[in-house]
C-alpha cells in the first residue's frame, strides 16, 4: 500500500515538474512573440503612407498661366510658368527622406523572422539596434515634415518682410498636392513613432521575466 501511495506520489511530483518545464518555456518564448503582430501592423502602415507621400510628392507638377503686372496702367504680361517638385531643395529631402523610410520600413519587416530562433540575450541585442534605426527614421521624418512645412506656409501666404509672394494663389494644385503628401508623411511618421515607443515596452517586458 505504501509503495502504490510511493508511486502515486513520484507520478504527480513528475507530472508537476513537466507542467513547470513547459510553463517556463512557453514563458521563455513569450517576450519574442509579444506586440510582434502589432509590430508588423505598425511597420506595414508606416512603409504604405511613407510610399504613398513619396509618390504625391516626387510627381507634384503644375502648369499656369500667370498674368503679371510690371508697371501700373500698363496690360498684364500672360506668362506659362510650372511649378515643379525638384525646384525646391526641402521637397527633394522631403521625398528622398520618405523613400528611404518607406525602404527601411520593407526591409525591417523581415527583422522579427530572423530572430525567431534566436537566443533571448540575441534578441535583446538586435532589439536595440532596431529601436536606434526607427529612432533614425522618426527624426528624419520630423525634420523633412518641417521643412516642406515651412516652405508651403511661405508658398500660401507670403513673406512680407522678404518679399517672398505667395504662389499657392496661381499653382493651387500644386500646393494642394503638396499637402497631401504632407499629411501622409506625418502619418508615416506617427507609426514609426509608435514603433519607437512599442519595442522599449517589450523589451521591458523581456527584463521582468528575466528576473
Amino acid at each position: 500500500m505504501m509503495d502504490t501511495n510511493g508511486g502515486e506520489l513520484d507520478g504527480c511530483s513528475e507530472e508537476i515538474k513537466k507542467m513547470k518545464t513547459v510553463e517556463i518555456n512557453n514563458t521563455g518564448s513569450e517576450p519574442k512573440n509579444s506586440c510582434r503582430s502589432y509590430e508588423m501592423v505598425l511597420r506595414m502602415m508606416g512603409l504604405i503612407f511613407t510610399l504613398v507621400a513619396a509618390i504625391v510628392a516626387g510627381t507634384n507638377k503644375d502648369t499656369q498661366d500667370v498674368a503679371i503686372t510690371l508697371v501700373d496702367g500698363l496690360p498684364p504680361l500672360h506668362l506659362t510658368l510650372t511649378a515643379k517638385w525638384n525646384y525646391m531643395s526641402s521637397t527633394v529631402y522631403f521625398v528622398v527622406v520618405n523613400a528611404i523610410a518607406c525602404a527601411y520600413a520593407a526591409t525591417s519587416m523581415a527583422f522579427p523572422a530572423l530572430n525567431m530562433g534566436g537566443s533571448r540575450r540575441n534578441w535583446a541585442c538586435s532589439s536595440m539596434l532596431v529601436i536606434a534605426l526607427d529612432l533614425t527614421m522618426v527624426a528624419l521624418l520630423f525634420s523633412a515634415n518641417g521643412a516642406s512645412a515651412a516652405i508651403g506656409v511661405i508658398a500660401l501666404n507670403g513673406n512680407s518682410h522678404t518679399h517672398w509672394h505667395k504662389v499657392c494663389y496661381a499653382f493651387k494644385r500644386y500646393c494642394i498636392q503638396g499637402g497631401a503628401a504632407l499629411v501622409m508623411s506625418m502619418l508615416g511618421s506617427f507609426f514609426f513613432l509608435c514603433l519607437v515607443l512599442l519595442l522599449p515596452l517589450n523589451l521591458h517586458r523581456t527584463a521582468s521575466l528575466n528576473i
